[in-house]
């Protein structure tokens, strides 16, 4: 029965004469039911909240839990204020009843759900970890799974594509390994957007071609893969992708043959990108129409701008000027359309500059001013809002990084007290039997008239020998190691090597590990690790500053490491941004001069 309905108001009042119990038992039920409207979702508040004060115990415990639920959903409705009522019951939950660790994990999970809402990653962000960390540890793959999702996403808004893209991939893999077909199809998608929004057009087809039969005509899909297939210089496969598109789908393809014919321009190819052009025009002509006739107003959609000012280069090219000029015409507005997202920007920006250019030749000289004009305030908009967003994110990664480094600390925090209290535990059963054991020879001793004996100590160092050794060694014998070491990993390169360690480099050496650490720390202040990817680190800001061009997922390996995630971490640390913020700003710096002339 609809809870929105004069019969299920009717069977209320019915409820309400119950006794307390009976009652309370009925209302949590009611809470129970998927409601789908807002409406509905409110009065099972209403309810819960009028039983609350007659419950204890454990029915005190599920109105709280259902309350939350409830709160949450309002929150996802985007009802005012509902993060804070929620997080006000999680508060009264917690302070008051235990909880099972199904319902302790329920709770975390809308619990940082809530506190996302206020945009503060300090507070949700552990809570995400923790289950993570909770989850693989109880093996339950599809919350792992979701962890995964929701912490690379929230990587994402921050742009941060080295840190999204390795979650989004366990997640694919975890979907794979456990046959989870909607963890494998939303972690396939993520990876096919984001690996191409990072410009690993290749791999993000790869996984395309993994999961198409079940996201082949995806909609989200389509600017990805013929992206992908055009940077990669593969027209022909955008063209074969796009025509299944065309033939698949009904009803509207205006944005389907504006990419089609974007397709032929690079090649020259001006009748097939006409054709193409041509049926968005006609297809949006008709929609006009059909608008007209309702009263509603037609607007050129926005996927004409990119087709239509390269097609209209494409004739100015071949000298068809008063054809060029038509569609440089046809796009004006959207030209000058105020936009938001730093793409449509971009986009204007260039085509702004096209036409711009195309009007001094033709002798346009005041268009081509007002068109200048209209650009050099699109730029300046976007190099504000993008200085801004960097800026924001920046600050929030490095937030996210100390906050992964804190919760790495605790962790060994926690095994390293773990390791000590087991040795302690040891240590002290040996004492007290060697304790017990020693009173009981110098009572067999003593027994056989050996007054004299002497209890001695029981426990002794394990490398006191090699302690007193080391005092003997001088420090002309530490220096000329250390000059040794220098000379092997910074001359020799044996930095490259990704298996290095110390103890392989003591052997090279014909010494031992405690030696060779001893100099390093004497002789740079730094500990055997962080002193040799100093140098890895050094050589990748070298191979990126010769070639800023060079491909990011390469660097680790050819600078030595074993792992993307170790280089990453380690170029941090180095440079306070990941390799491809740091490769961003070597391409600005050696880019910009040539922008802001090519702009004058």
């Amino acid at each position: 029965m609809p809870i929105l309905s004069v019969s299920f108001d009717s069977l209320l009042s019915e409820v309400k004469k119950m006794s307390d119990q009976d009652r309370i038992a009925s209302i949590i039920k009611i809470s129970y039911r998927n409601e789908e409207e807002i409406d509905g979702i409110q009065k099972q508040k209403r309810l819960l909240i009028e039983v609350l004060p007659l419950s204890s115990g454990g029915n005190r415990k599920k109105i709280l839990l259902q309350l939350v639920t409830i709160y949450s959903n309002l929150d996802r409705f985007g009802v005012s204020g509902a993060y804070l009522e929620g997080l006000k019951w999680i508060e009264m939950l917690e302070a008051n009843h235990s909880l099972s660790q199904k319902e302790e994990w329920q709770v975390n999970e809308m619990k940082a759900l809530l506190l996302n809402e206020r945009g503060n990653q300090d507070e949700f962000l552990p809570i995400w970890y923790k289950l993570l960390k909770q989850y693989r540890e109880a093996d339950r793959p599809e919350d792992v799974g979701k962890c995964l999702l929701t912490i690379a996403n929230h990587f994402i808004m921050l742009e941060d594509y080295e840190n999204a893209l390795p979650l989004y991939k366990e997640a694919y893999q975890l979907a794979l390994e456990h046959k989870s077909i909607e963890l494998q199809q939303v972690s396939g998608i993520m990876l096919i957007k984001y690996l191409c929004g990072a410009g690993y057009y290749s791999e993000s087809l790869e996984y395309y071609n993994k999961i198409k039969p079940e996201i082949a005509f995806n909609p989200s899909m389509q600017n990805e893969v013929v992206k992908s297939y055009m940077e990669l210089n593969k027209p022909d496969s955008a063209r074969i992708y796009l025509a299944a598109r065309l033939l698949s789908e009904r009803g509207d393809k205006i944005v389907l043959n504006c990419m089609m014919a974007e397709t032929y321009i690079p090649e020259g190819q001006e009748d097939s990108a006409f054709v193409f052009l041509d049926r968005a025009m006609k297809s949006y002509k008709e929609k006009a129409k059909n608008y007209q006739k309702q009263g509603r107003e037609a607007i050129l959609p926005n996927c004409f701008l990119s087709p239509c000012y390269l097609f209209a280069d494409l004739l100015w090219k071949k000298g068809k000027i008063q054809q060029a000029s038509q569609y440089y015409m046809i796009v004006e507005p959207l030209m000058k359309e105020r936009v938001k997202t730093p793409v449509r920007m971009e986009l204007q920006i260039k085509a702004l500059t096209n036409f711009s250019s195309f009007c001094r030749e033709t002798k346009q000289y005041e268009k081509a001013l007002d068109l200048l004009a209209r650009r050099d305030s699109v730029l300046q908009t976007y190099l504000e809002f993008k200085a801004k967003n960097d800026k924001k994110n920046y600050a929030e990664r490095l937030k996210i990084q100390e906050l992964k480094h804190e919760l790495n600390e605790s962790e060994d925090a926690n095994r390293v007290n773990t390791h000590v209290a087991a040795i302690c535990i040891f240590l002290l059963v040996i004492s007290v039997a060697a304790t017990f054991k020693s009173i009981s020879m110098y009572r067999k001793l003593k027994k056989q008239g050996a007054v004299n004996y002497r209890l001695q100590g029981m426990i002794k160092k394990c490398d006191e020998g090699d302690a007193s050794e080391s005092h003997s060694v001088s420090m002309d014998q530490y220096e000329l190691l250390f000059w040794q070491a220098l000379h092997k990993v910074r001359d020799e390169q044996y930095f490259l090597k990704s298996d290095l360690t110390i103890e392989t480099l003591a052997d090279v050496l014909n010494t031992n590990r405690s030696y060779l650490s001893v100099s390093i720390n004497r002789f740079c202040d730094k500990g055997f690790s962080v002193w040799l990817n100093n140098f890895r680190i050094q050589h990748a800001e070298q191979l990126m500053r010769e070639n800023p061009s060079i491909a990011l997922k390469d660097l680790p390996e050819q600078c030595g490491y074993a792992t993307t995630g170790t280089f990453v971490r380690n170029f941090k640390r180095c440079h306070n941004m990941s390799p491809s913020e740091f490769m961003n700003k070597l391409l600005i710096e050696q880019t910009l001069p040539k922008v802001e002339k090519a702009f004058q």
